[in-house]
């Protein structure tokens, strides 16, 4: 088991402490100099502990029930208590192997918000600015976490995405939280091993974010958290976020919105089009983190690909959204479905959306000549995309962990490769 002996502030009230014993049979899980914390850009010592100890308890519970163990604490939200439950329940559809653990607490506490604010993850990317583009009367908080798309670490990014928000005329900079937490730190890659590697992205990130925003709710009454779609309904896997779990998360008297769910991403990337066309302000997106990018995103990758690609189809420069558009961005987008091809659902989902909407748009916008590009659209627009769906996926999830393995036991060797790249 695990037992929470303490929940304390530190850092003039701005960090909260989780001292926890950990049983000898699970140490292998978690990283014995890495405990699990939480920093905020305000003081949030007045926050019951029953709540406060909410970010704990979502980034613990999820290892518990696929490893096995209870979690034992004094004091507990009572509703985030019937929602743990909840959400084990509807984990447990898309992944058997949890086990029966549960929480236990001395006491159960109810807690009531008074005040009707309202809250969004705001990562910069093209879901949360959509969700931002819509709720703005709202005057919304806009929590970004360090530790969650940007490593803990990298202070140069961080300092980049914090001077991006100023930057961007459509943020009230008064209603901007920054959160600080060792998520994706606290334990060992054995926990990533449970799930074959992807314990962020098939398990963690929903409840881990979501739950950061429960001592600022408290203090700034906020009770409604919108948390942006990254699918719709017409694709369903085993992720960490989406409407059936996301929705579960609940303390006190709030609610949490997977917001934007009926929506594709070419759509919100349309949203993100009439938005620009209505108001006048053409908002800078960051879909990518890649490691060597420059500015707002790297412009090559996959996912900075795609969503290119989605305003090319609108008829809209990428260029006036963040992105600096590759001449050889069509040889870049085929390049994807060449050779050894390994395609998620989830990846090819997106795919298949951008190929509807090539066959759909009459005027794209021109990178190079328009008969060129025309063609390489139709290539693209006809290709068997749902053929490539978990191609060889034993033989990529074998190589992953063992890449994912060895990066584990070697950081330092690891990071001494990264620098050698940046060179180069």
């Amino acid at each position: 088991m695990i037992t929470l002996k303490e929940t304390r502030f530190s850092n003039q009230g701005q960090t909260i402490v989780y001292d926890y014993n950990i049983d000898a049979s699970f140490q292998k899980y978690f990283k014995k100099a890495a405990p699990f914390f939480v920093t905020y850009d305000r003081d949030v010592s007045a926050v019951p502990v029953a709540i406060a100890v909410i970010p704990f308890l979502a980034n613990i519970m999820p290892i518990a029930w696929f490893v096995g163990f209870d979690v034992y604490v004094d004091e507990l939200d009572a509703t985030f208590y019937d929602s743990l439950q909840n959400l084990k329940a509807e984990f447990s559809k898309h992944f058997p192997a949890i086990k029966p653990a549960n929480v236990h607490a001395k006491r159960l506490v109810t807690h009531e918000i008074t005040q009707d604010e309202r809250a969004i993850l705001f990562s910069g990317g093209l879901d949360s600015f959509e969700s931002v583009t819509r709720n703005l009367d709202f005057n919304p908080y806009l929590v970004s976490v360090l530790g969650a798309d940007i490593d803990i670490s990298d202070t140069k990014r961080w300092a980049d995405f914090q001077r991006f928000n100023r930057e961007e005329k459509i943020i009230n900079d008064d209603r901007l939280c920054y959160v600080t937490s060792n998520l994706q730190k606290f334990y060992s890659y054995e926990v990533d091993l449970l799930v074959d590697v992807g314990w962020w992205g098939k398990i963690q990130h929903g409840m881990a974010l979501i739950s950061l925003i429960a001592p600022l709710s408290y203090l700034n009454g906020i009770r409604t958290i919108l948390i942006a779609s990254s699918n719709t309904g017409e694709v369903s896997f085993g992720w960490g976020s989406t409407s059936e779990t996301d929705e579960q998360m609940k303390w006190a008297n709030t609610q949490v919105i997977h917001d934007g769910f009926e929506f594709r991403r070419t759509q919100k990337i349309e949203n993100i089009v009439d938005f620009a066309k209505r108001t006048g302000h053409y908002v800078k997106l960051r879909v990518c983190y890649a490691e060597f990018r420059e500015g707002y995103n790297c412009s090559v990758c996959p996912k900075c690909q795609r969503t290119m690609l989605g305003f090319i189809l609108c008829g809209e420069n990428p260029n006036d959204y963040g992105f600096k558009v590759p001449a050889n961005f069509y040889d870049l987008i085929l390049k994807n479905f060449k050779g050894n091809v390994i395609m998620t659902t989830g990846v090819a989902y997106e795919w298949r959306c951008l190929q509807e909407k090539a066959r759909a748009s009459d005027h794209p916008f021109v990178i190079n000549d328009q008969l060129s590009d025309q063609n390489n659209i139709g290539t693209f627009a006809a290709l068997p995309i749902a053929d490539l769906i978990n191609k060889n996926i034993d033989k990529q999830v074998a190589t992953k962990k063992v890449k994912y393995v060895i990066i584990s036991k070697f950081p330092k060797l690891f990071q001494a490769y990264l620098k050698i790249r940046r060179k180069l």
